[in-house]
């Protein structure tokens, strides 16, 4: 199916195109640029369907070499499982952006446009991560929706929390994946092969993998990069740190993208390292604590995104543990119960919060008479959250209750009937959780804030309302979605059969007995939360997290108050000794002494010596000159010398771009100095003269070491650098021009630097340029 291949690509770009029209647009259409957000989501999401249902449930792959001798490419693979996931990203992906056209306030145009435009890359990199066969692929996209979700955390970047809960998001899901890249690295490097469908389906690759020594190191550091990303205990503890952005921001990293992606990760995994006891010795106990710590922090939280955020959380710790016991078959279910109800309720947060400008829920109630269709989404989507019949989330926790009752081999040291109960006690927490967001934000007396509140208009309930009704309809039609999620399940052959009414009594014992301790824990609240005050002060991850960025700050600044003193005298002298300890070094560890190197003078010439003595003249010049005017002449002409020796070399392109460098170098030279303050070099004490001309000498001496060296016969026995250069420039690049070939082909990477450094530096003048004139 080459031509299904085609849109594996178009479904991931799409939306990064659309991403710099976006910029663009803001600023000619305003808030109604949203429009492309909602176009781009909307047509990678025909498009997904369009290949879910031309493939049949066959495996359909674009693949195009990018660096063959490396075993990368530039390859996407459109199995159900990963079409599951991008369906789930452009579809939500849609309705936030028909959400956010009512929901973000009237901005400044640039703002709105870089508003869409991160919302676009974003999606843009969840789709790459879905579709990417190729491990080293799916990092670089990896890190792209870090960087997005960046710059979309801290869209209010005016509040100091906005700027708190983006840094600590992406500095903790970028260390996870640096870790992850070198087990990626150790993967690929063992079996030679990055391709994520080769591992999985080549027994011969798995068993060159199991079988050596850096397979549990590769393993430990993958794990680490999807942990961190699906905030699974220790590093849970920045999601709810991130309900600083926009709500529609907050609805899409949880309901549908960037937390699901280390979940997204551990699917790809499963089939590579499912069989490793230490697979199942990691996931179970770190998914059940993150399960149970999720859902009790979620009931404790007073702020409404922040209960949704660590119900997320639980729920991530719940797939999680599934995937540690090797039920694979549970991930599709789960996901698309929890994308459902969790992205409408987020919705519904944000209407609340728009209507009554408060998240905190001790200060709502009784707006069931105000927001009349608002509290329907948020009974549906709660009834979801629960696990209540006949809702979606009712078939995902019956489903799970078999699963874990079924038992079979668990692989892993933490008890079968202890993942039972704690399952079930953190079912109970997140029942308790439903019934607080219903009747602490609906029901009861009307507060000060519900006296002025009224009901969103369409455009700010209709994707809520998508969500909520689909979570019931998930649930009324069992069979079907049963059928659904077995085949984009990542456990192939697994097939799922769901029923509102189950065959067996044991899942729905569990499901009264889970109702019953959720209501008791629901009534009980007051004594839970006196005990939560109690344990205040107790040690949690997130102070464990500040007080570690302190020391890190702390010991930063010490170092840039010792070694950062502002002199750019002592930075160029310390990259000189530097330079010269190193070069000495080199030429220690290879036993070569200047004293053993020939001198011959039949090479030199009258007229090259009497230019290398202008040199260092006026090189003698600037060291000695008593004005900064008299010191930058001297450096031209030093530097006008030296364009004379490429004449004398015969390299004419060399010398037109010496003269070129030093004409417009002397003038910004030039204008500088006017600025400066006056030189006085009697000032400088003794002590720095020294040091100074010993630096000196010592840059001296190791150049003219060094190109002795360079142009000794021995080393011309060894290997003649110029001529290899001349003699590959045509047969490998096919340039007649030695130099021009060396700088764009064989250096190409070091001159792609160089080129970086000039635009950065050119955006930083700009930015200064344009800061002055504004404050002028």
């Amino acid at each position: 199916m080459p031509q299904l291949g085609l849109l594996l690509p178009s479904i991931v770009f799409v939306p990064f195109v659309a991403a710099g029209l976006a910029l663009w647009a803001g600023r000619l259409l305003g808030q109604r640029s949203g429009l492309l957000m909602v176009l781009a989501a909307a047509a990678s999401f025909l498009q997904c369907l369009h290949l879910a249902a031309g493939s049949a449930g066959a495996r359909v792959m674009f693949v195009h070499e990018w660096m063959p001798s490396l075993h990368v490419a530039l390859s996407f693979r459109g199995d159900p499982f990963g079409l599951f996931f991008a369906l789930l990203i452009s579809g939500i992906g849609a309705l936030v952006g028909i959400y956010s056209l009512s929901y973000i306030p009237k901005l400044a145009p640039a703002r709105v446009g870089r508003y869409y435009a991160s919302l676009l890359a974003f999606m843009g990199a969840m789709l790459g991560v879905a579709l990417a066969d190729d491990l080293i692929l799916l990092f670089i996209f990896w890190e792209v929706t870090s960087v997005t979700s960046f710059l979309l955390i801290g869209f209010w970047y005016e509040d100091d929390k906005a700027r708190k809960g983006a840094l600590t998001a992406l500095l903790i899901t970028a260390l996870g994946g640096l870790t992850m890249m070198i087990g990626f690295l150790i993967v690929g490097i063992t079996t030679e092969s990055f391709s994520l469908q080769a591992l999985a389906s080549q027994t011969a690759l798995r068993e060159r993998l199991t079988s050596s020594p850096l397979f549990l190191p590769a393993l430990l550091l993958i794990l680490v990069g999807a942990m961190t990303k699906s905030a699974q205990w220790p590093f849970h503890f920045w999601l709810p740190g991130a309900m600083v952005a926009p709500t529609p921001v907050s609805t899409y990293l949880h309901a549908a993208t960037m937390v699901k992606a280390g979940i997204f990760l551990l699917g790809r995994f499963l089939p590579i390292f499912g069989g490793a006891p230490s697979w199942a010795g990691i996931l179970v106990p770190i998914g059940l604590i993150t399960l149970l710590l999720g859902a009790a922090e979620a009931f404790l939280d007073t702020d409404l995104k922040g209960m949704l955020a660590k119900t997320t959380v639980a729920t991530l710790g719940l797939v999680t543990m599934l995937y540690g016991l090797g039920a694979a078959g549970q991930d599709a279910l789960q996901m698309l119960a929890h994308a459902s109800y969790k992205g409408a309720l987020f919705l519904v947060v944000g209407i609340v919060e728009h209507a009554t400008h408060t998240r905190d829920i001790r200060q709502l109630g009784g707006l069931r008479r105000q927001l009349p269709m608002t509290f329907v989404l948020c009974l549906l989507a709660a009834l979801s959250l629960a696990g209540v019949w006949p809702s979606v989330g009712f078939l995902a926790k019956e489903s799970l209750y078999a699963q874990l009752l079924a038992g079979g081999p668990l692989g892993s040291w933490v008890p079968a009937w202890l993942v039972l109960c704690l399952t079930v006690l953190a079912n109970a927490f997140l029942f308790a959780v439903a019934c607080r967001l219903v009747f602490g934000v609906f029901l009861g007396e009307p507060t000060s804030h519900a006296q002025h509140a009224h009901e969103a208009g369409a455009g700010l309930w209709l994707p809520p309302a998508v969500l909520a009704i689909l979570s019931l309809g998930f649930g009324l039609l069992a069979p079907n979605t049963g059928a659904l999620v077995s085949h984009f399940s990542s456990a192939s052959r697994t097939e799922l059969h769901l029923s509102l009414l189950p065959d067996h009594w044991e899942p729905m014992l569990l499901s009264a007995l889970t109702a019953l301790v959720g209501i008791g824990i629901y009534v009980g609240r007051v004594g839970i939360e006196r005990m939560r005050d109690r344990a205040q002060g107790a040690p949690t991850m997130q102070r464990v997290w500040d007080r570690f960025m302190e020391a890190v700050t702390a010991v930063a600044v010490g170092f840039s108050v010792r070694w950062q003193s502002g002199s750019l005298r002592w930075y160029l002298a310390g990259s000189l000794v530097f330079t010269v300890g190193l070069s000495g070094l080199a030429w220690q560890r290879a036993g070569i002494s200047i004293l053993q190197v020939p001198i011959s003078l039949q090479e030199m010439t009258w007229y090259g010596l009497t230019l290398c003595g202008m040199l260092a003249f006026t090189g003698l010049l600037v060291a000695r000159s008593s004005t900064r005017i008299g010191a930058a002449i001297a450096l031209t002409s030093n530097g006008f010398l030296t364009a004379l020796l490429f004449v004398v070399y015969r390299s004419p392109d060399i010398l037109l771009t010496q003269i070129l460098i030093e004409t417009v170098s002397s003038i910004f030279l030039l204008l500088i100095l006017y600025y400066m303050p006056l030189f006085r070099p009697e000032g400088t004490p003794p002590m720095r003269r020294l040091i100074n001309t010993a630096v000196s000498v010592a840059v001296g001496f190791s150049m003219f070491a060094f190109i002795m060296l360079s142009t000794s016969p021995q080393f011309r026995e060894v290997k003649n650098l110029a001529a290899d250069y001349l003699t590959r420039s045509m047969a490998e690049a096919g340039g007649a021009n030695a130099v021009n070939v060396i700088i764009v082909d064989f250096r190409a990477m070091d001159t792609n630097g160089e080129i970086t450094v000039l635009v950065l530096v050119g955006l930083l003048v700009y930015g200064l340029l344009r800061a002055r004139r504004k404050s002028a």
